[in-house]
């Protein structure tokens, strides 16, 4: 997609972020994430621990450098796929110079690289911002996180919490539970875990695959245990002569007249039918301000 979007953005002149390595992706989060993340916790206590992920990099990079100006005693954790861990790897990802191959973002996918259920983590390269991070210390330790064990953290999360985060909102939850489980740290240490995400962009990912389409024989006794009384039906206008009269000249005027509602699908569908067959109609949305 990476080189796609910069193929689109040459031939047609679009703009394009190149978040992968502007540097303004990491600077924003330096002005503005990292400040309000050190006037949260220092109101009442420095913060021991941040958990973060790595996608572009601009949180990373951005967030462990004020961090580290202003809160060097933080410890920054840095979350991976498990089945994907480049960083881990001490591997590099080899950035073209510009106008070679397709990409300046990487000249090859990383050799460890693998799918995973992430979405938003680890890209198949190291991206440069990532490496800026890398290179410059702005993180501690690397935590590595599987697909399952995020999916599961983020369903706990919106069951008992009611919290809506995506996969990786779940991995690096998921990790920074597992570091407090591996570690004996004392009472009152402050742990922030930033969870970048929401919920609503995962509903055709394995997140959801549990949650069925049609109702649950559950969810039809729970339906089935009061009597669905329907709604009265609406009010309708007093019928003036004028507008029986209006009415009856459309219909005259026009060989074919649909009366619709602006925003019902099922007319949107009947003129959707007639506009594939070519038959010309004349639509009044009988719903829209200029009928009121």
């Amino acid at each position: 997609m990476v080189i796609k979007a910069k193929e689109l953005a040459d031939k047609h002149g679009f703009f394009w972020p190149n978040q992968f390595e502007n540097e303004a992706n990491a600077w924003i989060h330096e002005e503005t994430t990292g400040p309000e993340i050190i006037r949260a916790f220092h109101q009442q206590q420095p913060l021991d621990h941040l958990v973060c992920a790595y996608g572009t990099g601009g949180t990373m990079l951005g967030v462990g450098k004020y961090i580290r100006q202003k809160s060097p005693s933080t410890k920054i954790h840095v979350c991976e796929p498990s089945n994907t861990p480049m960083l881990y790897s001490d591997i590099p990802t080899a950035y073209p110079q510009e106008g070679d191959g397709p990409s300046t973002s990487f000249e090859v996918p990383h050799p460890v690289w693998r799918p995973h259920l992430l979405q938003g983590w680890a890209t198949d390269f190291i991206p440069k911002l990532v490496n800026e991070a890398k290179v410059k210390h702005t993180f501690d330790n690397l935590l590595h996180v599987g697909g399952n064990d995020a999916i599961q953290t983020a369903k706990d999360l919106a069951v008992r919490e009611g919290i809506l985060t995506g996969t990786s909102g779940g991995g690096v939850l998921s990790a920074a539970i597992k570091l407090v489980e591996d570690n004996d740290f004392p009472d009152g240490t402050s742990i922030l875990a930033i969870l970048a995400d929401t919920v609503e962009r995962y509903l055709s990912t394995p997140l959801f695959e549990d949650i069925p389409i049609d109702m649950t024989e559950e969810e039809k006794e729970l339906a089935a245990s009061t009597p669905s009384c329907p709604p009265p039906p609406p009010g309708l206008p007093e019928v003036f002569p004028f507008a029986t009269i209006w009415v009856q000249n459309e219909i005259d005027s026009h060989k074919v007249v649909i009366f619709s509602l602006e925003y019902c699908e099922f007319c949107w569908t009947l003129t959707g039918f007639l506009d594939a067959l070519g038959v010309p109609y004349h639509k009044i949305d009988i719903d829209s301000f200029e009928y009121a």
